[in-house]
């Protein structure tokens, strides 16, 4: 009587697993060059507001459809290793609302220059949501999608197994993501996501063939 939800819920974290970060990819191919400097990310931004918005909201929008995604994949971790995979479900699906709250300032911040603001101002915002106060409470819950990464890998690509190639491609995506944020080098997130793009198939089509029938 399950086989019907169950078939349902896989097409649909297939779907996601492609839909999510195909966005996210066409996002970042958009997304002009960033830098931890305020006064030069607002410069940046103002010579390219169209591109700046249009990434972000992509961005925002592949993450929010990828969650579909993120119960598959950590059903498939929780019945490797159910206490991993659960954490790693919890973890990733924290991380959603941090994303989003960056992807949505981003977009606030290109919306806020090109009506007209002065870029003095713009580069005031920017560096109130830089500062220690803003980012003590985001950085842990951006970290937990990385800690969570880690564990649905773990989970899935050791024994080896029909996923673990598709996982350690989410592995390798998750780091070069991790880099941009680090280092500012939209490069890095750009060739990220197209691998977690490129694994997100894989994962999907593994997952539609049935090498793993159980209920999500």
């Amino acid at each position: 009587m399950d086989a019907t939800p169950s078939r349902y819920r896989a097409v649909t974290g297939a779907t996601s697993l492609i839909v999510g970060p195909a966005l996210m990819s066409v996002g970042d191919l958009f997304h002009p060059a960033e830098t931890w400097g305020a006064a030069a990310q607002v410069a940046i931004v103002a010579d390219s507001v169209f591109r700046w918005y249009v990434s972000h909201l992509l961005l925002f929008a592949g993450m929010l459809l990828l969650i579909p995604g993120i119960l598959a994949l950590t059903k498939v971790a929780m019945d490797h290793r159910p206490a991993a995979g659960y954490a790693a479900r919890l973890l990733m699906l924290a991380s959603v609302g941090a994303f989003s709250a960056v992807f949505v300032f981003e977009m606030l911040l290109g919306c806020f220059i090109s009506v007209g603001h002065d870029q003095s101002a713009a580069v005031v915002l920017l560096e109130v949501f830089q500062s220690a106060e803003i980012f003590v409470a985001l950085l842990p819950v951006l970290l937990a999608f990385f800690i969570g990464t880690a564990l649905a890998v773990r989970s899935l690509a050791f024994p080896a197994g029909p996923f673990r190639w598709p996982a350690l491609g989410f592995g390798l995506g998750a780091i070069l993501v991790l880099g941009e944020i680090i280092l500012a080098k939209v490069l890095l997130s750009q060739i990220g996501n197209i691998i977690c793009l490129v694994a997100g198939i894989t994962f999907a089509r593994v997952l539609l063939r049935g090498r793993e029938v159980a209920p999500m």
